[in-house]
């Protein structure tokens, strides 16, 4: 089955939704999967490319064109581009309600910011097995 109509078929089931994208990249292993949606992937391609607005998701195609017929590849480096960059993660972002951060989490800042980023690059190739 293609990657369209077996999208089409699971988000017709309730709750399923931009996770289609995922199943099909990390379970089914097909390389030319692009999550216009998500955030991670739109992100990383605003970095990449200069942008000073984050990407639609209508928007992500025309750019990730040139990524064809590896775009699942290219979202992984989206993400591995992200955490590189030292963008913060959702997690990171959480606040107590009245603004202050918890105890662990000023703890895992700290050490962020002792820890020099050093973008490290795979293959991912040779390191995401059966990938098609």
């Amino acid at each position: 089955m293609d990657d369209k109509s077996l999208f089409t078929m699971l988000t017709m089931a309730k709750g399923i939704g931009w996770s289609v994208h995922m199943f099909l990249i990390f379970s089914l292993h097909r390389p030319d999967v692009l999550p216009v949606g998500n955030m991670g992937v739109r992100k990383g391609v605003q970095f990449l490319y200069g942008l000073e607005e984050l990407p639609r998701p209508s928007q992500m195609e025309p750019l990730c064109e040139k990524w064809k017929p590896y775009r699942s590849v290219g979202s992984w480096y989206m993400w591995r581009f992200l955490e590189a960059k030292g963008a913060p993660s959702a997690g990171a972002a959480v606040a107590l309600v009245d603004g202050s951060t918890t105890e662990s989490q000023q703890m895992q800042q700290q050490q962020q910011q002792q820890q020099p980023k050093q973008l490290q690059l795979v293959d991912p190739i040779n390191d995401i097995v059966n990938l098609g």
